[in-house]
């Protein structure tokens, strides 16, 4: 998976590892993935570090001839890496700021999924896995076209993704959560309570969520108990929008 080394990343890819997957740990920051890999090991879970920048068409290729040559297979893809850009107005954004963005988050779930195709095909069995956000359901924010075009075009893209593998027994889901407690949303709110009080009021269950609630989710679209799921989004936002 990718963007595994933090946050709803490292979450997720715990999360697959206690059910018994053997993780990849696909990240841009080598060190930390190789850290995390490391304790998910020391728990007696299997995973290893792949330094990947997503956002590279050459690097993704090479990768997936990689985990070719390696493991034989691949079995689930949860496309999780991902930023979440400069906000600025439409009439104030840079194209660098915007296309960065898409790149990144959208452009790579595209050569992410394409590669894993194959690889699923081969044993009619496959699930990709990939985050959208709140802010592609309705409740966007402004100043934040670049985040939202990008996450509102991987819901497109899977549902179209789905209806061409389904055969193959391959699905194609998304996950859509809501502000979510991690080291990058701490950061943003600078030590500012209001942040997450205020989040936690827009739902309608009194809290906001916890990485592990992503990963739970995450974890049954990639299990059997799913097969017939595909091209749906699961909101993961406590009630703060249904739709």
């Amino acid at each position: 998976m990718t963007g595994a080394a933090h946050g709803l990343g490292r979450a997720i890819a715990e999360r697959l590892a206690s059910d018994g997957c053997s993780v990849l740990i696909a990240d841009v920051q080598r060190d930390d993935a190789h850290r995390t890999a490391e304790e998910i090991r020391a728990r007696g879970g299997q995973a290893t570090p792949l330094a990947l920048d997503v956002s590279n068409e050459a690097a993704v290729t090479a990768a997936y001839a990689d985990i070719d040559a390696r493991f034989g297979r691949l079995d689930i893809l949860v496309n999780n890496a991902g930023i979440s850009g400069e906000r600025a107005p439409v009439e104030s954004m840079s194209r660098s700021a915007f296309d960065t963005t898409v790149r990144i988050n959208l452009t790579s779930t595209f050569l992410m999924s394409r590669g894993a195709i194959a690889l699923m095909r081969r044993n009619r069995w496959g699930r990709i896995v990939n985050m959208s956000s709140l802010s592609a359901r309705g409740v966007p924010g402004r100043n934040r076209s670049n985040y939202v075009a990008s996450k509102a075009g991987i819901l497109g893209f899977s549902r179209v993704l789905a209806d061409e593998v389904g055969r193959d027994g391959i699905t194609v889901n998304c996950v859509a959560p809501s502000r979510i407690v991690t080291a990058l949303t701490i950061a943003m709110a600078a030590g500012n309570n209001e942040y997450f009080e205020r989040g936690a009021a827009e739902t309608v269950v009194g809290r906001i969520g916890e990485p592990v609630d992503v990963a739970h989710a995450v974890a049954w679209l990639c299990s059997d108990g799913a097969s017939v799921v595909t091209g749906a989004t699961l909101d993961v936002n406590g009630g703060t929008s249904m739709i």
